[in-house]
């Protein structure tokens, strides 16, 4: 259902023959040690102790076949050979017969259409890894078995073939998630790379000791069953730090688990311990849905901007992880937050690095109720495939929206300082110059000595500039906490396929195992040394695993957007209740007892007068009334002839009264 991307074609293998070019004799052509057996056209002229021999009356069947030399392969991508140097070309699909595997330096020796020439080994792949014929069967296929018709031997040969073929093949594409992650070495595979025999007795098999931590349950829905309460991460007060004599700088981010009853555990990391649990996780829980890491970044990695920006993004990465049911009691996660010692670590770290139970093996220790999924429940993944999709086409609407909510923020931001600098700087005279005077002697704004209702309005005045830096100091907290995080959340569920692929090309490959198994239920079709019953039961494994992921990422997307909404609003109600609070105290300054009183007292200097020249926009240049319209009389007569810029010109030109240039815009001056 889902559509794959093609994969890159790997890059060619140096070629094998340049580097015997050094030697003195030429390269040739590596004979196959293995040769082509002759056709049996008929039994043995004397029977064999094992074989009963039959009466002449008794129809013998015969079988007439060629063993094949070597082992056949499949082409993945087209390869354009160079025949001198002795490499074989074919194209994606064809069926090639390998005499010779991993010749040197990445390089087999191969033959299709009776040519033979190299061929490089990540080109192709094998096929007969799962179909290949024991050597007791051929045995049986090459003679006559008691009293066996000939149609019964061909009966048994088409069924063996037909199995072979259906169920026993691996999937062309080797970089699918259904390969990568280990489902379809699980499904086909006893763990040693070959065929899931028909039963296993306890002596054959190591027993191995599996933790709790590693036993994850699958209940009805399906779900993932919670082991572990959920707890709190906060990534906070990040550091800078230097080592060897300051050769080396990093950033240490301190790292605070919040668990239920009130434990608190702190410990120190970089960001290559993040990277380093993230693989790890990678490895261990490959056909889990894990959240992304941010990335990393070397040029300007110690500006306070992006400091806080990995800040942030870590710890929602490390809260995603918290919140997993199957990560959250993980040994991995465990120690990552509560090793505090640097031996320690090491000493875990080698640990985990052995750890056997990766890959494939995750589903070997996941147990579900018997017949929790139905027949792979198809619809749930198509409607989950298509939901997907459609939230990744609406998405860039949300993320341009709220970015432009964002720049509205720090824009009303810019607009309060600018009415909060003209306001004080009209009332105090800031820079008018020389000659002029905007003040008396007592600060008032006036050109009367001892003008005490000009004092109380220039008062009021500094307080109404000063309550608007502090509205603008409202809006950059109330940016930088919580607009910019509900921003960077959103932005996080910008390309959802990403995350569900995955889980649908592990969803639908196994789906397709489970039906090829369905049409191969016919007795004659079944291997007699391959259990199907095995491989259906693994198949429901898989469909509990995916499934219990959906759900899971179902429940994640309802947490992150009822929990972020919500930390939006309440910073908003925040936000304007302050806001109204700082607005209601500058309009109390008007009202007496305390209007009145504001003269009693000379006028202090504000402190927001000293930023007055740094805020101070540049001066515009009067422009008379006489010259805009001769200015625009010419340039009608002179552009109309030139269409749109000559209309847009005219319009510039109109506008531009009271400003310095028609060109201000252009300039980017305000």
């Amino acid at each position: 259902m889902s559509t794959k991307r093609p994969p890159a074609v790997p890059p060619k293998p140096a070629r094998l023959s340049m580097g015997a070019r050094k030697s003195t004799s030429p390269v040739t052509t590596p004979r196959s040690p293995l040769t082509e057996q002759p056709l049996y056209e008929s039994p043995p002229s004397s029977p064999s102790p094992k074989t009963p021999s039959t009466g002449e009356s008794t129809p013998v069947g015969t079988v007439s076949f060629s063993i094949p030399v070597g082992r056949q392969a499949r082409a993945l991508y087209d390869f354009e050979g160079e025949p001198e140097f002795r490499e074989l070309s074919f194209c994606a699909g064809d069926v090639l017969n390998v005499l010779r595997e991993q010749l040197a330096e990445g390089w087999s020796m191969a033959e299709k259409d009776g040519i033979t020439g190299l061929v490089p080994d990540s080109y192709i792949t094998y096929i007969n890894e799962f179909n290949e014929v024991p050597p007791s069967t051929l045995a049986a296929m090459r003679y006559q078995v008691g009293g066996m018709s000939h149609g019964q031997s061909q009966i048994h040969m088409n069924g063996s073939i037909r199995y072979n073929t259906i169920i026993g093949r691996r999937q062309l594409n080797r970089f699918s998630w259904f390969v990568t992650t280990g489902v379809e070495e699980y499904l086909l595979d006893d763990g040693n790379g070959q065929k899931i025999p028909q039963a296993k007795t306890s002596s054959d098999e190591e027993i191995e000791e599996v933790s709790e931590s590693d036993k994850h349950y699958v209940q009805s829905g399906p779900s993932w069953l919670e082991k572990a309460p959920i707890f709190k991460v906060l990534v906070h007060s990040p550091e800078r730090r230097v080592k060897l004599g300051g050769m080396s700088e990093y950033t240490i981010f301190h790292v605070t688990s919040l668990f239920p009853g009130g434990i608190q555990i702190s410990v120190e990391r970089r960001f290559s311990q993040f990277e380093w649990l993230h693989n790890m996780l990678c490895a261990k829980f490959g056909a889990l849905v894990l959240p992304p890491l941010p990335e990393k970044q070397f040029a300007g990695r110690f500006n306070e901007e992006f400091i806080q920006r990995r800040r942030r993004a870590l710890e929602r990465f490390i809260n995603r992880l918290a919140r997993h049911p199957v990560i959250r009691y993980s040994d991995l996660l465990t120690h990552f937050l509560s090793c505090q010692s640097d031996s320690e670590w090491r000493k875990r770290e080698k640990e985990f690095e052995q750890d056997k139970i990766l890959g494939y093996k995750f589903f070997q220790h996941v147990y579900h109720p018997e017949f929790n999924v139905d027949d792979g429940d198809l619809e749930t993944v198509e409607k989950f495939e298509a939901f997907a999709r459609s939230m990744e086409k609406l998405m860039p609407w949300v993320n341009e929206a709220s970015q432009a909510h964002k720049d509205s923020m720090a824009e009303c931001q810019r607009q309060y300082r600018r009415v909060s600098y003209s306001l004080l700087r009209l009332i105090t005279g800031h820079n008018v110059g020389d000659g002029l005077a905007s003040n008396n002697e007592d600060g008032a704004w006036c050109w009367r000595d001892g003008c005490q209702a000009c004092l109380n309005l220039t008062k009021a005045m500094q307080s109404v500039s000063e309550s608007l830096q502090s509205v603008a100091d409202l809006y950059e907290s109330y940016i930088n906490d919580n607009c910019v995080p509900w921003c960077e959340n959103l932005r996080d569920y910008s390309n959802p396929m990403n995350t569900c692929l995955p889980i649908i090309d592990m969803h639908m490959g196994t789906y397709k195992r489970y039906k090829d198994i369905a049409d191969a239920s016919d007795p004659m079709a079944e291997d007699e040394n391959v259990d199907l019953e095995t491989i259906n039961s693994r198949c429901d494994t898989v469909f509990n695993v995916t499934l219990a992921e959906i759900d899971r990422i179902h429940d994640e997307r309802v947490w992150d957007f009822k929990e972020g909404t919500k930390q939006y609003l309440d910073g908003q109600i925040e936000f304007y209740e302050k806001i109204l609070e700082e607005l209601r105290q500058a309009r109390a300054t008007f009202d007496d007892p305390h209007y009145s009183s504001l003269s009693q007292t000379p006028r202090e200097t504000s402190k927001y007068e000293a930023m007055i020249d740094s805020q101070r926009p540049a001066l515009s240049r009067p422009v008379s009334m006489a010259s805009v319209s001769s200015m625009t009389t010419m340039m009608g007569g002179v552009v109309d002839g030139v269409g749109s810029m000559g209309s847009f010109l005219k319009r510039t030109a109109r506008s531009s009264i009271a400003k310095t240039t028609m060109f201000e815009g252009w300039w980017g001056r305000s």
